[in-house]
């Protein structure tokens, strides 16, 4: 026995669906999308950091601080 409001309100949260399996699946997207971007933003951060090592590692060999062999073992140690 539902009475004047016994379904309504069920009614109204899932927009008159008695199975909201679609709000589960919303919910689902939008923690995949979430994640993706905390992880694209740490590897955007990663890759920075190591793109600014590289620069530094060139202009040190372009002013003949290293020697060729030394920069080519760092900058293989940074692309590790």
């Amino acid at each position: 026995m539902h009475g004047d409001w016994g379904n309504g309100f069920n009614n109204m949260m899932n927009f008159g669906y008695e199975n909201s399996w679609w709000f589960m699946l919303y919910d689902g997207l939008k923690f995949l999308i979430i994640i993706g971007a905390v992880i694209f933003i740490a590897r955007m951060l990663m890759n920075h950091s190591n793109y600014d090592a590289v620069d530094i590692l060139k202009e040190r060999y372009a002013r003949g601080e290293i020697l060729e062999e030394e920069y080519y073992y760092k900058l293989d140690k940074l692309n590790e």
